[in-house]
């Protein structure tokens, strides 16, 4: 089978779409990955990132798509006018989704005749954002099947016209969670919900396991994007709790974004420069030794102002599998994940007294961390297995 692949770029964030690039190859499959964007720098990338990176199709220059858009006008003409058709009913419900699918339109025109020449028979897409548009506006010039994988701020935050109008059109689409499928019924109704089908992201069991034989005590981590969603000045503050309650604890964080500079503000502002650490970006095959000395992971998520909130988190998964508690919120799929009391502890969303206490709690029992750990990874094991999960989306594709 011969598939392409469409997200909006291939950098750090997006590792669990080169874990399902890679299973899908071992598993015998072609993939053909489509950037919609142009190509990054490749430091700080796993030697498995820059793999997929140097292989995937970028963005061509504006010279190129100018050129194939011409070629679609004059080759496919009545599939070119389909394109226009749709995207004047998209006009219609969301002028905003629109314009960013009409931006798509000609390098739209460039992937589809890479899709062609690569004999792809389906395209599948991460994010029902504008890689979405993209995704369905080649599978009408190409005539091939169109699914998506939706995750979290793809559907949080975009209206139910656009959502619908788009989502609709696909063969399948595929949610990282039960919560997104209820969501996406409340929101886009029953003929939209009824397409999903619930395939978790995953990792791979056999790369992220404990490579140490006791966690450091009072060592906590966190991997994750810098951003508000993350719920990391949450964090901070209940760090804060501990050390006025002279709990033993060291806090890193590893990761970058747009929170970077109000956190390490928010860290000089309650002096906690000595304990807690902004690591900056870390590659995900150093990952399995920063979980292994920690005894805790912590991210407590929080929903944003305008809706926006995580799905799963993927180095929650990794966490977990390295037999690492993790300590988080009840937000969208995260309990699907995070059993409270049984793989490690769910407080309210930033609440920081309760969080400061489940954090002492638990720092000061190393048998139940232990415990936690243990569970942590059976789950991962039994739900979040990337070969498992890739298997359900290849047979999904399939039918």
């Amino acid at each position: 089978m011969k598939a392409a692949y469409i997200v909006s770029s291939l950098k750090i964030s997006m590792t669990f779409v080169v874990n399902e690039l890679e299973a899908h190859e071992k598993a015998g499959w072609q993939v053909l990955p489509l950037v919609s964007c142009k190509p990054g720098p490749l430091e700080n990338l796993s030697e498995v990132m820059v793999k997929w990176n140097k292989r995937a199709v970028h963005r061509p220059g504006i010279f190129a798509q100018m050129g194939a858009t011409l070629r679609e006008i004059i080759t496919h003409p009545i599939r070119f006018a389909k394109v226009l058709f749709w995207l004047v009913t998209l006009f219609v419900h969301s002028p905003l989704e629109f314009a960013k699918a009409l931006y798509e339109l000609t390098a739209c025109c460039c992937f589809a005749d890479k899709c062609r020449r690569f004999g792809a028979e389906h395209i599948h897409v991460h994010f029902a954002s504008r890689s979405l548009s993209l995704g369905l506006m080649m599978g009408m010039l190409t005539d091939l099947p169109v699914s998506c994988t939706v995750h979290a701020f793809d559907i949080f935050t975009r209206s139910a016209g656009s959502l619908k109008t788009r989502l609709a059109k696909c063969k399948f689409i595929a949610s990282v969670s039960k919560f997104n499928v209820e969501y996406l019924r409340n929101t886009c109704g029953s003929s939209v919900a009824d397409l999903c089908r619930v395939v978790h992201c995953g990792i791979d069991p056999e790369i992220f396991r404990s490579v140490s034989g006791q966690p450091e005590s009072g060592r906590i981590v966190c991997v994750c994007r810098l951003s508000p969603k993350k719920g990391l000045d949450v964090a901070i503050r209940a760090c804060a709790k501990l050390r006025d309650n002279n709990v033993k604890f060291q806090f890193e964080i590893a990761g970058d974004g747009p929170q970077r500079r109000a956190l390490e503000e928010l860290i000089e502002r309650l002096h906690l420069s000595d304990k807690v650490k902004l690591l900056g970006t870390r590659p995900n095959d150093q990952l399995t030794e920063l979980f292994s000395r920690a005894s805790v992971f912590l991210m407590p998520c929080v929903k944003t102002p305008d809706g926006d909130m995580d799905g799963i988190p993927v180095a929650m998964m990794e966490a977990m599998a390295c037999e690492v508690p993790v300590i988080s919120t009840r937000i969208s799929g995260i309990p699907e994940l995070v059993e409270d009391g049984l793989t490690g502890r769910l407080a309210p969303d930033k609440d920081v007294e309760v969080l400061a206490q489940i954090l002492q709690e638990l720092l000061e029992d190393m048998d139940k961390i232990e415990q936690f750990g243990k569970a942590g990874r059976q789950r991962v094991l039994t739900d979040f297995c990337i070969s498992e999960n890739t298997a359900k989306l290849r047979e999904l594709i399939r039918s």
